[in-house]
């Protein structure tokens, strides 16, 4: 019976210092992963435990190139003449078209007040980096976001409640202020979560800055639903159902969510609440498997964790679902990032709790580099000193703390190398394998370049955005809504008349 170790881990590197001791981390471990744009989080490490992976998996991304470099490989059957493997791309921005599309329903099981509770405290989670880049104190972006979310939860669990869909939603979030259909169903359907009317109200009305700006969180929430491509791409119709996410979890499959990091147009609301209920349908199929976990397991690799998916929930998964197989690996590109998402002491519990760190070299942060270099603490050098004088030679011998890794040494740590600090053990400089390394390096790259020409062929048969302005105006000035032109001051002959309404839009 042999053993493949991709079962039961994936693989880090080959240490450099100590040389030559291949490292791997269990599925068990969770893992995050620092280094600034560029240095390789994606290639070095991200993408091949995807790859490598033989289980069910969700993957955060900001690059089409990213996903594809792994789509196809994760539509491959595990066995020979086995049924491939099924994926599902959320992507609202049309970036890549052609693949095959996530399709989610925000209102389906908010019947539930835990669902409706957790979705929507989701979509708030995602507007507070948005806010705090805008100029916001954290502190204040947090209170909107608290308060956003008792807005939303009162909106999607009265939509439910009523059979009611994203378009009703749409229209109370529109001028929430204004919209009393929500607090009258929490009031009288009796299903309806108690005293949900009264935090809705309590959240809508008061002091008119803090009304104002929860409105604007809330809008912000949501934005990207009032974008009907958008909204069409993402939200099910009776042609597009919604995608089964359980089915995709029982057939190893991978959910791609593809956004970006936009202050004009950001993904973050939408793609932590998808990323929410994916991983809480991951943890149902855990708690009713025989075993009592899955297996193999699920992996949530969270690239760009703190711009793309900033889960308020992952302290809590960290902690306790490893152990139902459900595993974590997340990626930022410094420090701060985390502090702005999650608060200072926040994103230290989940610095805590990470089982296993890897840090690139080239980042700019000091004041992170110093913790890191105090973490791996000092070594003590014995010294022996020898002194000729009067009285002779003369020996003393003293101790001396020396850093093992300083700040700028970990700075300077060289591409495809980082340095990885796992539970107990001592610091380790590891040589990482890039995925286009080799003979299956080649084979993926070749992937890589058939789906991008299905991706530019997907694009070609795209609207053309000039025809579509055309179209727009001649219609406008079809029906005279368009702005009075010169044309329009022309002296009239004797016999035409004066219309009776002229548009000076």
């Amino acid at each position: 019976m042999s053993f493949d170790p991709t079962d039961i881990g994936w693989r880090i590197g080959r240490s450099q210092t100590p040389r030559g001791i291949e490292l791997w981390c269990r599925y068990d471990r969770t893992t995050g992963v620092y280094g600034e744009q560029g240095s390789g989080k994606t290639l070095d490490l991200l993408a091949p435990a995807l790859l490598a992976h033989r289980g069910a998996g969700m993957a955060t991304l900001t690059k089409v190139d990213d996903l594809l470099l792994t789509a196809q490989r994760r539509q491959q059957p595990l066995t020979p003449g086995g049924p491939p493997r099924p994926i599902a791309v959320l992507d609202p921005f049309g970036a890549a078209p052609g693949l095959p599309v996530f399709v989610w329903d925000p209102i389906a099981g908010c019947v539930d007040p835990k669902v409706a509770e957790k979705r929507a405290k989701a979509f708030a989670a995602g507007t507070v980096t948005g806010a705090v880049s805008g100029g916001r104190q954290d502190g204040a972006a947090r209170f909107y976001a608290a308060e956003t979310a008792k807005v939303l939860q009162g909106f999607l669990h009265a939509a439910a409640l009523t059979g009611r869909t994203l378009e009703h939603v749409l229209e109370w979030v529109a001028n929430p202020v204004a919209a009393d259909q929500p607090a009258d169903i929490l009031q009288q359907h009796p299903s309806a979560a108690r005293f949900w009317d009264g935090l809705l109200s309590g959240a809508l009305h008061g002091s008119s800055d803090t009304v104002g700006n929860t409105v604007t969180t809330v809008q912000q929430a949501m934005s990207l639903f009032f974008q009907p491509e958008i909204r069409a791409r993402c939200v099910p119709t009776r042609d597009r159902p919604a995608t089964d996410i359980a089915d995709l979890i029982a057939r190893q499959g991978t959910v791609y969510l593809l956004g970006r990091e936009d202050p004009y147009a950001s993904a973050a609301p939408l793609m932590t609440a998808v990323a929410e209920h994916v991983l809480d349908t991951a943890l149902d199929a855990a708690n009713t498997a025989p075993h009592g976990r899955m297996t193999p397991c699920f992996l949530a690799c969270l690239d760009e964790l703190p711009s793309t998916t900033p889960l308020p929930t992952l302290r809590v998964r960290m902690a306790n679902e490893r152990a139902l197989g459900l595993s974590f690996i997340y990626a930022t590109q410094t420090w701060k990032q985390m502090v702005v998402s999650y608060g200072e002491d926040e994103a230290r519990s989940l610095f805590g709790l990470t089982n296993n760190l890897v840090i690139f070299g080239g980042g700019k942060d000091v004041h992170f580099y110093k913790e890191i270099s105090d973490l791996i603490d000092d070594v003590r050098i014995s010294r022996q000193t020898v002194s000729d004088g009067p009285g002779g030679l003369g020996t003393s011998r003293s101790g001396e703390d020396v850093k093992v890794l300083r700040p700028g040494d970990i700075r300077r740590i060289a591409e495809r190398h980082a340095l990885v600090l796992a539970g107990n053990a001592p610091p380790i400089i590891a040589t990482l394998r890039r995925c286009f390394d080799g003979k299956q390096g080649r084979l993926l790259n070749a992937e890589l370049d058939a789906g991008r020409r299905r991706v530019r062929a997907a694009r070609a048969g795209a609207p053309d955005l000039a025809a579509v302005t055309a179209d727009a105006v001649a219609y406008a000035r079809a029906n005279r809504l368009s702005p009075a032109s010169e044309d329009d001051d022309r002296p009239l002959p004797a016999d035409e008349e004066l219309p009776l309404h002229r548009w000076l839009w």
